[in-house]
């Protein structure tokens, strides 16, 4: 039994490396299936096996004269976002191997993903560049507008709308991020601004905080935690004593919350663990998004496409 296994596990090794070669170099000749079988420590009936099913698939073509050739099954916009995937996935994969985790533990997040897979039924696209944000976001989204709501990161969205491979979308980004999708647009496509909304912007517009309070800011990210020092910190700390922390940083220092007199924070970060909320006089938290002229624009455009089906 186990040599059977081992035998498929082969099988669709083979089949994953052709089809690689077959959709990032379209019209290139592919080894014949001894040379294959014999890299791969395979038999060549196998290797032909899977170049059969490939080709009754339509991603090679096999001749006597000519040999066996990749064929051209995707367009070339197609191909470009397939190979800045790849790039994407490939710098995901060893973020997460700097971060401990095993080849295993990633092939067990691509099955989770694919197998949890389903038809990409949405009509609401969402992408900002702190993906760390921008999954709760769109969660949030998805609350306001009441239907699923697809999350992109930024690049991958980004490079869809230069090849133009979206269609009949409703494209949703922060404004701050918004320039640089903007020229990117094209007919197909309706792109929705929204206003995002950081906590720090509620201390600067109180008028009730007392002067020299101490204000711990939870932040969602490292990168926010970056952004909140570079955008608001020098502006805020000349009249509030202001402490930035990623949330990691304070459940392992939970101590320092005793000299907190107000906690602020985006509420899904707040309310991940109430018990940073249990040291403090004060907490100040916010959704992402007050925008509902734009939200209603959203659902102007979802109207429009549904009409259009």
């Amino acid at each position: 039994m186990d040599d059977i296994k081992q035998l498929f596990l082969r099988h669709q090794i083979i089949k994953l490396k052709l089809i690689n070669e077959s959709i990032e170099n379209a019209g290139k000749k592919i080894p014949p299936s001894r040379t294959i079988a014999k890299e791969n420590n395979i038999s060549d009936l196998t290797v032909k096996k899977v170049e059969k099913e490939l080709s009754l698939k339509g991603y090679i073509s096999s001749r006597k004269r000519s040999g066996t050739r990749a064929l051209n099954k995707f367009a070339k916009e197609q191909i470009s976002s397939f190979v800045a995937s790849k790039e994407m996935f490939r710098g995901i994969a060893d973020t997460l191997i700097k971060n401990g985790f095993s080849k295993e533990d990633i092939m067990a997040l691509v099955y989770d993903v694919l197998s949890n897979l389903k038809e990409d039924l949405s009509l609401v696209v969402y992408a900002e560049k702190d993906e760390a944000i921008a999954i709760y976001a769109k969660r949030e989204l998805e609350d306001m507008l009441d239907t699923t709501v697809v999350f992109k990161p930024f690049d991958t969205l980004k490079t869809e709308l230069m090849n133009k491979i979206i269609s009949k979308k409703v494209i949703v980004a922060p404004f701050h991020c918004f320039p640089q999708i903007e020229p990117y647009s094209y007919e197909e496509v309706k792109m929705v601004p929204l206003k995002v909304v950081h906590p720090l912007e509620l201390i600067s517009s109180a008028n009730d905080i007392s002067y020299s309070s101490r204000i711990f800011y939870v932040a969602a990210s490292k990168m926010d935690k970056e952004s909140a020092l570079n955008i608001y910190y020098n502006v805020l700390n000349k009249r509030y004593r202001i402490y930035v922390y990623t949330q990691d940083e304070l459940l392992t220092n939970k101590h320092l919350l005793n000299y907190a007199d107000i906690l602020v924070g985006f509420d899904w970060v707040l309310d991940l663990d109430k018990s940073l909320l249990q040291k403090v006089k004060r907490v100040i938290k916010t959704s992402r998004f007050d925008d509902d002229e734009g939200v209603r624009m959203i659902k102007s455009y979802i109207d429009e496409f549904m009409e259009e089906k």
